[in-house]
């Protein structure tokens, strides 16, 4: 457990030295691109970090999966097969853990994941065992992606509105006080069109969606997250019909939540 923590720390570093923030609800992704590009040297790390993950991979599971104990805990434990993963509305590990080969990067062929060599990891056995071997595959199937992304880096200039914006100063209208402060006016931005919109993507724990209900002004109407551990949390009560105390904490890791989503 502790020698994982080790590793994302490293992956929070890269994260920090990129955004400003070592957690992912950071502020980098903007609508058409990013904040800012990458700071000088970041690509050599992350590059250097792939080298250095990849065999960590396999010291995991050379310590976890065929640990006796460890098998023993898991197998069998929490199986979910794969009309109630569907039925259920899961999605994720929890879905390709019970034998259902669905990724949104697959199947929505969203941004540039359809331009890169990489496979959809799933399981049929659907239980705790099946949902920890595909999240295993899929950390080496990340680092594939990260190594052809750095690869098709595109060279050359580009256009930071924010640092623009930034040097106009006091010039720059976005800096007046009418949009310093949430109480006033709100930064000009871009009209949501009038009607009902539903994105999608592919998060690491499943379907990640964002619906927003427009009405032709920068205001929307409704927005709601479809958190994707939240989804996947309504089918608990259900596996643990039957097993001991003792496997809940198994079963609840299995599933996968942070609480920040499911805390409703």
């Amino acid at each position: 457990f502790f020698y994982i923590f080790r590793e994302r720390e490293m992956i929070y570093d890269l994260w920090e030295a990129a955004t400003g923030y070592r957690m992912v609800n950071n502020n980098y992704f903007r609508i058409g691109g990013v904040a800012v590009d990458l700071p000088y040297g970041w690509i050599d790390k992350c590059i250097d970090f792939c080298d250095y993950f990849e065999p960590k991979v396999d010291e995991y599971e050379k310590l976890i999966s065929n640990n006796p104990i460890f098998r023993r805990r898991v197998e069998g434990v929490g199986t979910i097969t794969r009309d109630e993963a569907i039925n259920w509305g899961l999605s994720g590990p929890m879905l390709r853990g019970s034998g259902v080969k669905w990724d949104l990067r697959k199947v929505d062929k969203y941004e540039c994941y359809d331009d890169f060599d990489w496979d959809v990891q799933y399981e049929t056995a659907g239980d705790c065992l099946a949902r920890y071997f595909v999240r295993i595959r899929e950390m080496r199937e990340s680092v594939k992606i990260l190594r052809q992304a750095i690869a098709a880096l595109p060279g050359g200039a580009y256009e930071n509105l924010e640092a623009k914006r930034i040097a106009a100063g006091p010039k720059s209208e976005w800096d007046g006080m009418d949009y310093q402060y949430v109480s006033k006016k709100v930064a000009p931005t871009f009209k949501i069109p009038k009607g009902e919109h539903y994105v999608r993507i592919e998060s690491g724990k499943g379907e990640l969606g964002i619906f927003i209900m427009g009405e032709d002004n920068i205001f929307p109407w409704r927005w709601k997250i479809r958190a994707a551990d939240f989804n996947n949390l309504p089918i608990l009560p259900h596996i643990l019909r039957g097993v001991k105390v003792a496997d809940i904490v198994t079963i609840l890791g299995s599933v996968d939540i942070i609480m920040g989503s499911v805390d409703r």
